[in-house]
């Protein structure tokens, strides 16, 4: 993977120093804690999505089996 580089203010820079890791480290480390804290079980994802779709909450994973069942094609 090719190195990336930014641009930091001036008074960041101490911050990052202080971190005792390399700071591309540090970022990867926080990027992964973040992935694994936002990532929604595929079931999740399906309630999300019924819900955005249809404009109200969340709705239970029971009402939304049931809703599933109802228009199943089988």
């Amino acid at each position: 993977m090719p190195n990336k580089t930014i641009s930091v203010p001036d008074d960041v820079i101490p911050v990052i120093e202080s971190l005792d890791v390399p700071f591309s480290r540090w970022v990867t480390d926080q990027l992964r804690r973040y992935a694994a804290k936002s990532t929604l079980s595929f079931a999740d994802q399906l309630l999300a999505d019924a819900a955005l779709a249809a404009g109200e909450r969340v709705p239970d994973r029971a009402a939304v089996g049931q809703r599933m069942e109802r228009s199943a094609p089988w």
